[in-house]
């Protein structure tokens, strides 16, 4: 019996070693390689934000993102939307509790859940321009243009749920899927952004020069499009077209 059970996971083993091989095919590679560096960028962020007591939250969400993509490159999808949608809730709470150090000592002593809907929410949530006004003035304006996390993490809870689209959408066996692969993309495109955006929101007008350029190549990436970001970082706020 062990002997069986032993050669059945060996089988998993080296069908997901397929799936991890058409992952990464051809034009495939750049879209893994783009999401991967994305584990960097937040390992940066977690460098810069040093001893600052929501830093595990963050953590947390680093763990969760690499973990998604793990999945993902290994074609277990429901597990890679559903740590999308963590890394997600996580990345906002981290942000939430950075203004809340009593709701982060709750959620660290395990008497407190996240709660998605405040995280969201059009008025007090981190994509509220009332919140982001308290750190970040120049980012304000900015912050309703990405209110698509809520579409996001919504669909990511469908496959969390089991709903009924999802069993249809994923392989019944353990087989490369390249429309999960691509929506896991374009949905993790959309996390990726919005943290982004909500770190360098709260944190980028209470860094000091050096911070800010340890950073410059991660924002100019993610944010680049971002009047805001480009002026704090001491660029122009206007794209040139020249």
């Amino acid at each position: 019996m062990s002997n069986a059970c032993n050669d059945h996971y060996k089988q998993l083993h080296a069908e997901s070693g397929a799936v991890l091989a058409e992952s990464f095919a051809g034009s495939r590679a750049e879209a893994m390689a783009k999401s991967h560096a994305f584990i960097g960028d937040l390992g940066l962020w977690i460098v810069e934000l040093g001893k600052r007591p929501e830093v595990p939250v963050l953590q947390a969400t680093h763990r969760e993102y690499q973990f998604a993509l793990l999945a993902l490159s290994a074609g277990h999808y429901r597990a890679a939307f559903s740590a999308l949608r963590l890394t997600l809730e996580l990345g906002f709470a981290a942000v939430q509790w950075s203004a809340n150090e009593r709701e982060l000592r709750e959620w660290l002593r395990g008497q407190r859940d996240t709660n998605w809907l405040s995280l969201i929410d059009a008025e007090k949530g981190i994509l509220s321009k009332q919140f982001v006004l308290l750190f970040s003035e120049s980012l304000a304006d900015e912050a309703a243009q990405y209110r698509s996390a809520a579409a996001v993490y919504r669909e990511c809870s469908e496959y969390v749920h089991g709903n009924a689209h999802t069993h249809r959408s994923i392989p019944e066996q353990l087989t490369f899927d390249d429309a999960s692969f691509e929506a896991w993309q374009k949905k993790a495109s959309v996390v990726r952004l919005t943290i982004s955006y909500a770190l360098a929101a709260r944190y980028l007008c209470d860094f000091d020069a050096a911070n800010r350029s340890h950073l410059e190549n991660t924002l100019m990436d993610q944010l680049g499009h971002s009047g805001g970001v480009r002026a704090l970082l001491g660029g122009p706020s206007e794209v040139s077209n020249g």
